[in-house]
């Protein structure tokens, strides 16, 4: 069984941190897109009905219209068939592009997750990313969420940002907590070539994200929150299936622009150039591809202990696997970076955020 992700290229206005594939776009680009998007769905008729999870990311999904979301889930069901019945769908949606109507036609749809962007909790400090949507709107799109039966939102938060003080990530956990996400997802500010940060000189900061990241995390944890990942934070049961199907090496198939699939053994990334997505669909030719590779031997095997070393329970390796990087695992387990029990090894707990030193060891 496989993940689904679909990706909806559109924002109303790019964050000046997001180094995604999205663009503003009018409602008639998204009826193009929505096309081509069919078109690219329909070129797998083998992988239909094979689906356990769905990810509908971005870009913006919840910017399309009632009537295009309708012509989306048309789309995704020819897959999947009914979304209720997958084990896992999520929606990403911004604060400021959803309404009760959208809320319930997504219950409606079938379903059963929702993932928001609030970042901060200070509205400064959402004007100086580039934000559209304010707290006060987060706060508002949390209650249609509610009141249309979800019982499973995710919230994104950021660490790093340009003027943020330690004290306002806790004070944004601390107003995101009174919400009662059921899962919270954070982010260190990362600049990227070509994005609007970048342009603009702003710098990261490594040292003071690490601090507001692990206060945020035993602040989490002493909520009732569990760690399962790097970044990802849950109520006992809400983990998200999706992304644990990322990290275990599991297949996944990616429409629209930009997105990944790894099937067969391949993995492969659609062009980021909406418009050369469209036009390629449209022309009845296959989607320009970004990069495409297939991954043997010790390149797969160290893949895989790496997204296996993201999950905070580790990775329990088969035995000729281990004994292939039998070297790097006694090294790391001697500086204090990985715990080993057997043939399932993980990081520290309280090494979490170098977890980029221990991935170094296996490329």
């Amino acid at each position: 069984m496989r993940g689904l992700y679909i990706h909806i290229p559109f924002c109303r206005a790019k964050c000046g941190y997001c180094d995604f594939a999205s663009a503003p776009g009018t409602p008639g680009d998204m009826d193009v897109f929505l096309k081509a998007l069919a078109l690219e769905a329909a070129s797998y008729p083998a992988l239909a009905g094979t689906f356990r999870t769905l990810y509908i990311g971005g870009g913006t999904p919840s910017l399309l219209s009632t009537p295009q979301l309708k012509e989306l889930f048309s789309v995704i069901t020819g897959l999947t068939g009914e979304v209720r019945l997958l084990a896992e769908s999520t929606f990403e949606a911004n604060p400021e592009s959803l309404d009760a109507g959208k809320a319930a036609l997504l219950k409606e749809a079938g379903i059963s997750r929702v993932s928001m962007g609030l970042q901060a909790a200070q509205d400064a400090l959402l004007k100086r990313l580039g934000r559209i949507a304010l707290s006060g709107d987060f706060l508002k799109a949390f209650g249609l969420l509610r009141a249309a039966g979800f019982g499973n939102i995710n919230a994104d938060l950021m660490c790093g940002l340009p003027s943020q003080t330690r004290k306002d990530f806790a004070d944004s956990l601390e107003w995101l907590l009174k919400l009662g996400p059921e899962h919270v997802s954070f982010y260190a500010l990362e600049v990227h070539e070509g994005t609007p940060f970048s342009a603009a000189g702003v710098e990261e900061e490594p040292e003071a994200a690490a601090d507001m990241y692990e206060a945020g995390a035993a602040a989490l944890k002493l909520a009732g929150y569990s760690r399962y990942e790097l970044s990802n934070f849950a109520r006992p049961g809400r983990e998200s299936a999706h992304n644990l199907n990322y990290w275990e090496q599991g297949e996944y198939l990616g429409l629209g622009p930009s997105a990944a699939s790894y099937l067969a053994g391949e993995r492969r990334a659609n062009t980021p150039g909406t418009a050369a997505y469209i036009r390629a669909l449209l022309a009845g030719e296959a989607v320009p591809l970004q990069y495409r590779e297939t991954l043997t031997g010790r390149r797969k095997h160290a893949e895989k202990i790496m997204l296996g070393l993201r999950k905070t329970g580790g990775i329990e390796l088969p035995d000729d696997i281990f004994i292939e990087f039998e070297a790097e695992t006694a090294r790391l387990t001697k500086a204090g970076l990985l715990e080993r029990s057997g043939n399932r090894i993980k990081i520290k707990e309280d090494r979490l955020y170098v977890s980029n030193a221990v991935f170094r060891e296996f490329v």
